[in-house]
């Protein structure tokens, strides 16, 4: 899978330069601090892969006593590596010795505890393999210099490099967490603010159907749907006590027994064109426009149930919320048959079928493509 290589271990990258700037590398080890861990890891690289794992603990002590140690760059020989098994114990070392120096030890200050991480590059001592002679030549002591104060920097960069890198990517990822967390915390206030506005045009709607009843001496009460179907109002509240008296006027005329009347949903026209213009009107009655009217308002009305509910506002759930209910495939046939004058309708109306506008699919890409019409 592919990645950032600075999310990666901080070493990755420097074993990465360190093969490419030192062709015949044979491989590498590392000793740095891990902070999950607190203890100090070693790192072996030898070209291909890299393992991980504890200090030996005969090695352990000089270890930390090379890592306290200020020095950042040592030429050093295998020979005298604990950790490589060396037993070399000379104090005085002559030319030769000197040739056989071919392990260098960079060091790189660790960011958590203060002291250097260790790494070790094992190098070939032939010249050749810098391009720089033909002739078999060993490195000299001034070509070591430069060779380990070059690494020293390029490493370095790279470290520096990666670790900015990271810290950048740690910014957006948390800018990013952040962000997901303060729209989860309004879409959870927009919905409790959703249900408290509901709960209020309910107990609206109950008060003023209270006031109704003792002024007209019948008792009026509303079904569980009719209900549903008030928590699902957007509208203002001034209209919505003419919603009321004209539920309990058409509950009222449609029912035998005047002792007890309950409203039901299909008494409750929520939105109504009392306000509209006369053209309006007619158009409300031009059968150019009546079909998708009553099919606007049939998918409205199931749409605000669902959202009621909580549930998706899909083709499938508005399919099967419609009263009488109807297939999926239905509903798109008669949005692609009348977009034209649902258009026409939902620009003319813009206070009505807010559901469909707000919720559904099919008639939001319908107003999104006109609107882009229109742009173009």
């Amino acid at each position: 899978m592919d990645s950032f290589s600075f999310i990666r271990h901080r070493f990755h990258s420097a074993f990465e330069l360190a093969g490419q700037m030192l062709p015949a590398m044979s491989k590498a080890n590392v000793f740095y601090y891990n902070e999950k861990e607190r203890s100090v890891l070693k790192i072996e690289w030898n070209g291909s892969e890299q393992i991980q794992s504890t200090v030996p603990p005969h090695s352990k002590v000089l270890i930390q006593k090379i890592r306290k140690n200020k020095t950042l760059t040592t030429w050093t020989n295998t020979k005298d590596l604990s950790f490589e098994n060396g037993e070399r114990k000379k104090l005085q070392y002559d030319i030769s010795d000197e040739q056989e120096n071919t392990v260098l030890l960079l060091k790189f200050l660790n960011p958590f505890d203060g002291h250097y991480d260790l790494i070790y590059l094992y190098l070939d001592p032939a010249m050749s393999q810098f391009k720089m002679s033909t002739e078999h030549q060993t490195l000299s002591t001034e070509n070591k210099d430069i060779i380990a104060k070059t690494m020293l920097e390029a490493i370095a960069f790279t470290l520096d490099q990666a670790a900015g890198n990271k810290q950048i990517l740690n910014n957006i990822i948390n800018a990013k967490k952040q962000e997901a967390e303060e729209r989860n915390k309004l879409s959870s206030e927009l919905d409790k603010l959703k249900k408290n506005y509901a709960k209020s045009i309910l107990n609206f709607s109950l008060h003023h159907l209270d006031k109704i009843s003792k002024e007209s001496g019948v008792r009026f009460t509303l079904s569980e749907g009719a209900s549903e179907k008030l928590m699902t109002y957007f509208g203002d509240f001034e209209s919505l006590e003419g919603i009321i008296k004209n539920a309990a006027s058409a509950a009222y005329n449609l029912s035998y027994d005047h002792s007890q009347i309950t409203i039901d949903a299909g008494h409750l026209i929520l939105y109504s064109y009392n306000k509209a213009s006369e053209e309006h009107m007619k158009q409300r009655t031009d059968n150019k426009y009546a079909k998708s009217v009553i099919y606007l308002d049939r998918y409205e009305e199931a749409a605000q149930r669902l959202l009621l509910k909580d549930m998706a506002i899909n083709g499938k759930n508005v399919a099967q919320f419609c009263i009488p209910a109807v297939s999926a495939a239905a509903i798109t046939i008669n949005i692609r048959a009348h977009r034209e004058n649902i258009i026409i309708l939902m620009d003319r109306h813009p206070d009505k079928w807010t559901v469909l506008r707000e919720h559904f699919k099919p008639v939001q890409n319908i107003l999104k493509d006109q609107h882009l019409g229109k742009v173009g």
